[in-house]
């Protein structure tokens, strides 16, 4: 049973005397979005009326009536002699007879390294790792063209997945978009396409390693991408990361002691701190992969979003050894369905992939992807991006003077030329678990993700991409407190 005096009511219930809604129905709401989110837990024994009611400095009748609303509600229950508890109607337990099996009859292997440290969560507001704002998916225009494309007559032929005129189609359109946008100069055959980044991530992995393969990873590097890595029976070894992204001198140290497989890392808007690899660097990272034989992965799913001038090309673009596999996306800006992930690589490879890519998504979604190539040949897609890109470099810099203005110089960070986040250091050391606790407490949910925390670093990756100026102005507010508290 939880302890109902160490719950703050006089700071959880706030009362507004100029509200037209009655005071204990304020009382009622604000008790049951409280239980909704735990932080009164489910059974927790509440204080008398008459305590209560000097805690909120009101009548006692009004709590009376507050409890009577809540237990005709369902989230409350009184017993005699005993007192008044937290009750949650969605947790009564139903007998039946006839119930679903809880557990399998059966044995069969878990794995906690896929554990993701999601939480469902009841607040309005969020900070994220850095993700595209879906209002500004232009939906009327992706909806209007996917309806005229399902209503094509001749979509059964052309739609054949044994032809794949549509598969051929749009591979054409991405090839053409990156060669435009990011130097590439691949052909058809050099891409494969998948449902998502994740997925062509997966599918790399998937093919080129095996248990007890030896990869390099990038200090701090993104959680799921490891978790992928992991799961395949590789060893992972972080790289330390520098003003400049990766410490190569690190890397070649590594490649003299270990066999390495492979290298997955960014060298644009490098995961979390957002730099960029320099252009020597980047050439003597390739030189690397050739003198000791270990393929790069490079991730580069945000390079669409820049703002200051024209981002550094991929490392792909550079690369005459046949040593990268570059995967990226296409359609990020759009609504979440219409986010294709690529992979480009030599040809023997991705002959190979499209093997187990048809093995796992056999079925390709024609129509999204005949959309998608449409909006690219019109030269939408671009259009889109660069109106886009207008606002978030707008929140960018909206967000950088807010963190400018109430942190002052207690916080390090540079202006992102890139991606959707800010990549933000505490010079003096704050419980960053504590601070989720006082933002949660006030409708801001903050992600453990994006959270680091060491002996020598206290840092969040903090988006800003996806919350308005209004929005981040609330949000960056709450942040501040909680820092302060």
């Amino acid at each position: 049973m939880a302890q109902s005096f160490s719950i703050p009511y006089n700071r959880l219930i706030q009362i507004d005397k100029a509200s037209t809604t009655p005071v204990y129905m304020q009382i009622a709401n604000q008790f049951s979005n409280a239980i909704q989110r735990n932080i009164i837990p489910v059974q927790t024994k509440l204080p008398g009326s008459r305590k209560l009611a000097e805690l909120l400095g009101v009548n006692r009748n009004t709590i009376i009536a507050a409890f009577d609303e809540l237990t005709t509600q369902g989230w409350l229950v009184s017993y005699p002699n005993q007192g008044t508890f937290v009750h949650h109607p969605r947790q009564q337990i139903h007998s039946n007879s006839h119930s679903f099996p809880p557990t399998t009859g059966y044995t069969f292997r878990t794995d906690n390294r896929l554990d993701l440290p999601y939480d469902q969560h009841p607040c309005t507001y969020y900070f994220t790792d850095g993700t595209p704002d879906i209002r500004l998916g232009f939906q009327e225009e992706l909806a209007a063209i996917f309806s005229a494309n399902l209503k094509r007559k001749q979509h059964s032929t052309y739609f054949d997945p044994y032809t794949k005129k549509a598969e051929l189609r749009f591979k054409k359109q991405v090839v053409n978009y990156l060669n435009v946008t990011r130097n590439i100069q691949a052909s058809p055959a050099n891409l494969v396409t998948t449902t998502s980044t994740t997925s062509a991530l997966s599918l790399c992995v998937r093919l080129l390693l095996q248990a007890g393969d030896q990869v390099a990873i990038t200090e701090y590097s993104y959680y799921g991408s490891n978790v992928i890595l992991q799961h395949t029976g590789a060893q992972l070894h972080p790289i330390p990361l520098l003003q400049e992204g990766i410490d190569l001198d690190a890397l070649e140290k590594l490649c003299q002691q270990i066999p390495l497989r492979l290298v997955y890392l960014s060298v644009n808007h490098q995961y979390p701190t957002t730099f960029s690899l320099p252009a020597q660097q980047r050439m003597k990272l390739l030189q690397l992969a050739q003198h000791y034989g270990f393929i790069l992965l490079e991730d580069d799913v945000n390079f669409d979003f820049h703002y200051n001038h024209t981002p550094p090309l991929p490392l792909l673009s550079g690369d005459t050894k046949g040593m990268v596999i570059y995967l990226s996306s296409i359609g990020k800006s759009l609504a979440p369905d219409f986010t294709t992930g690529i992979i480009v690589a030599p040809e023997n490879l991705i002959a190979e992939l499209e093997k187990h890519k048809a093995l796992l998504e056999n079925e390709s979604n024609y129509f999204t992807a005949h959309t998608l190539a449409e909006l690219i040949d019109e030269g939408a897609l671009y259009r889109h991006q660069v109106k886009v890109n207008k606002i978030y470099k707008e929140r960018r810099d909206y967000c950088c003077e807010v963190l400018r203005t109430l942190w002052g110089d207690s916080i390090d960070f540079t202006v992102p030329e890139g991606d959707l986040a800010v990549w933000i250091t505490f010079r003096q050391p704050i419980n960053l678990m504590r601070v989720r606790t006082f933002c949660m407490l006030n409708n801001l949910y903050i992600p453990t993700t994006l959270l680091y925390q060491s002996k020598k670093l206290t840092g969040m990756r903090l988006g800003f991409a996806h919350l308005s100026l209004e929005e981040l102005e609330h949000c960056l507010s709450i942040f501040h407190q909680a820092c302060l508290a």
